[in-house]
């Protein structure tokens, strides 16, 4: 797979089937639940989840991930940071991870954010949303619409297993 993005980590990682994973940035307790217990269940799966981990829940479902030792692909809206956490240090030493930069930009902004989100679809095999549907229409619902038909799309609103 051609790769031109600044990234550090496990190229390799690519090769792997992967997830999206993709979440509003308010969620009900139930929603959230649903979303640590579909990550829980892809932990026992090969497949490595792809995310730009922004939003309060997909940074929970980050952490699930690195904590159980699960390989991760972190895709920015920004250019790469300069430090990580020790988590994540740790997650670059033994291979778990790799962190791109969808975008050549200092901060994350809607526009970088939007273009990540997408490239994250563009490299998923499958995707899976976690959407708050009493919200306003989002983005991702947009991008959830233009993803069904093209591949496996779940979106959590009950009970869901990985894969």
């Amino acid at each position: 797979m051609a790769f031109d993005y600044d990234y550090t980590g496990n190229l390799a990682l690519l090769d792997r089937p992967k997830v999206a994973f993709f979440a509003s940035r308010v969620v009900t307790p139930a929603l959230e639940e649903q979303s640590l217990r579909w990550a829980e269940a892809c932990c026992a799966t090969d497949r490595a989840v792809i995310s730009g981990f922004q939003s309060p829940l997909e940074k929970s479902v980050f952490e699930l991930l690195l904590k159980a030792r699960h390989p991760v692909i972190w895709a920015l809206g920004r250019t790469l940071y300069r430090r990580y956490s020790s988590t994540v240090e740790e997650a670059l030493a033994e291979q778990r991870i790799l962190i791109f930069a969808v975008r050549n930009v200092r901060r994350t902004g809607w526009q970088t954010a939007q273009a990540r989100n997408y490239v994250i679809a563009s490299m998923s095999d499958e995707s899976v949303y976690a959407v708050n549907e009493q919200s306003r229409t989002s983005s991702l619902g947009v991008l959830y619409g233009l993803e069904v038909g093209t591949k496996p799309v779940r979106l959590i609103s009950s009970p869901a297993s990985c894969g």
